[in-house]
C-alpha cells in the first residue's frame, strides 16, 4: 500500500508537467520576436526624446535671439517710451517666429498679417514709435523668413509687414520748413491713402509745366508759382514728359520745388521713356515734390524729398541718392526686390540701388 503510493505522482506533479509541456510546445520563434518589438519600443522612445530635445533647443535659441529686443521693448515700456501696441506688434511677431519653428507657415502669414494690421492703425492714429522699433520689427520679420525663404505666399505676407512699417517710418518724418501754407499735409495724407481729390493748393497750374518734355540741362520758361508765401514752389496739374538724357533740376523746373497736389492721387507726375531702364539716361536731381503719384523705376533720383507721394516700385532699375519719403504711401510689388525697398525706407536709409 505504501509502495502503490509512493509511485503514484501527486496533483502537484502533474500540474508541473503539464505546464513544462505548455512552455515546451510555445513557437520557437516567439522569444526572438518579443525581443526585437522590445529594441523597437525602445528605438521609437529614444527617436521621440531625440525630437523633443532638439524642438526644445531650437525654442531656447528663439527665446534666446528675442531676449535683446524684447527686453529692449520692456525696457521701453518702463521708460515709458513703448506703448500698448508696439508690445502687441511683438507679440504677434513672437508667434510668428514660433509658429515658423514649427513649420506652420499658415499660422505664421495669420501672425504676421496681425502685426502688420496693428501698425497700419498706429500709423492712422498718428502713433509715435521709437527708432529701435523699427530694427526690432524688422529682425523678426527675418528671423521668420529664414527657414521659408522660398516660400512665395510667405514672402509676400512678410514684404507687406515690411511696407507697413516703411509707410509708418514715413508718416513719423517731419514736414521741411518753406512748404506753402496751402500745402496740408495731414489732408494730403489722407487723400494719398484713401484715393480721393488731393487738396486743393489754390494756385493755378503752371501751363509752362504741363506735359512739356524736359531736356536734359535745357532751360525751361519760368513757372513760378503766384503764391507769395510760397516761393520756388511750381504747380503742375498734369504729367511731365521726361524724354531719353532729360535732367530735371530747378533750374529746368523753374523752381527747386514741385506741387502737383492739384492732380488725381494716382496720377503719374513724371513720365520717362516707356522703357524705364538707366540706359534712358533720364535724372531727377535737387528737388522736393508734393502729392500725386510717382513710379520709382528707371529714374536716377538724388537729393529729392517726397511728401505726400503715392510711391511705386515694379521691381525694376532703381537709384536712390539722399532721396526722403514724408508722410508717402507705398505701392511696391510684393516680391524679394519690393520687401528689400521697404526695408531700406523702414530703417531710415536714404541711398538705396537695386540694380
Amino acid at each position: 500500500m505504501t509502495q502503490h503510493i509512493s509511485e503514484s505522482p501527486s496533483g502537484r506533479t502533474r500540474h508541473w508537467h503539464r505546464r513544462r509541456r505548455v512552455r515546451h510546445n510555445a513557437p520557437w520563434f516567439l522569444r526572438p520576436l518579443v525581443i526585437l518589438l522590445s529594441f523597437i519600443l525602445i528605438a521609437a522612445l529614444a527617436w521621440r526624446g531625440v525630437q523633443y530635445a532638439l524642438q526644445s533647443r531650437q525654442r531656447n535659441t528663439a527665446a534666446s535671439a528675442n531676449s535683446n529686443s524684447s527686453s529692449r521693448a520692456v525696457a521701453n515700456s518702463a521708460a515709458g517710451t513703448a506703448s500698448a501696441w508696439q508690445r502687441d506688434v511683438f507679440v504677434s511677431l513672437d508667434e510668428a517666429v514660433r509658429h515658423a519653428s514649427e513649420a506652420d507657415v499658415t499660422e505664421t502669414e495669420v501672425a504676421v498679417d496681425r502685426a502688420a494690421s496693428i501698425v497700419t492703425i498706429a500709423r492712422l492714429r498718428s502713433q509715435p514709435a521709437p527708432l529701435d522699433f523699427f530694427d526690432d520689427a524688422l529682425a523678426k520679420l527675418n528671423q521668420i523668413l529664414a527657414a521659408y525663404h522660398t516660400n512665395s505666399r510667405l514672402i509676400e505676407h512678410v514684404t507687406l509687414a515690411r511696407i507697413e512699417l516703411a509707410q509708418l517710418r514715413s508718416s513719423l518724418e517731419p514736414v521741411p520748413p518753406g512748404a506753402p501754407s496751402s500745402l496740408n499735409t495731414d489732408e494730403l495724407l489722407l487723400a494719398t491713402a484713401t484715393g480721393r481729390a488731393a487738396p486743393s493748393s489754390n494756385v493755378a497750374s503752371s501751363g509752362a509745366s504741363s506735359g512739356a518734355p524736359a531736356s536734359g540741362g535745357a532751360q525751361q520758361p519760368k513757372s513760378a508759382s503766384s503764391n507769395n508765401s510760397a516761393p520756388g514752389w511750381v504747380f503742375v496739374g498734369a504729367p511731365r514728359t521726361l524724354v531719353t538724357g532729360a535732367l530735371l533740376d530747378p533750374a529746368a523746373l523753374g523752381g527747386d520745388r514741385l506741387d502737383a497736389t492739384n492732380m488725381p492721387t494716382r496720377a503719374e507726375i513724371l513720365e520717362p521713356p516707356s522703357s524705364r531702364l538707366f540706359t534712358d539716361n533720364v535724372h531727377v536731381e535737387n528737388l522736393s515734390i508734393a502729392g500725386a503719384a510717382q513710379t520709382l523705376d528707371g529714374i536716377h533720383w538724388k537729393n529729392v524729398t517726397f511728401i505726400g507721394t503715392r510711391l511705386r516700385y515694379e521691381g525694376g532699375e532703381l537709384d536712390l541718392h539722399n532721396v526722403r519719403f514724408i508722410r508717402c504711401m507705398f505701392g511696391f510689388d510684393s516680391d524679394e526686390r519690393g520687401g528689400r525697398l521697404a526695408t531700406a525706407i523702414a530703417r531710415g536709409q536714404t541711398t538705396i540701388v537695386i540694380e
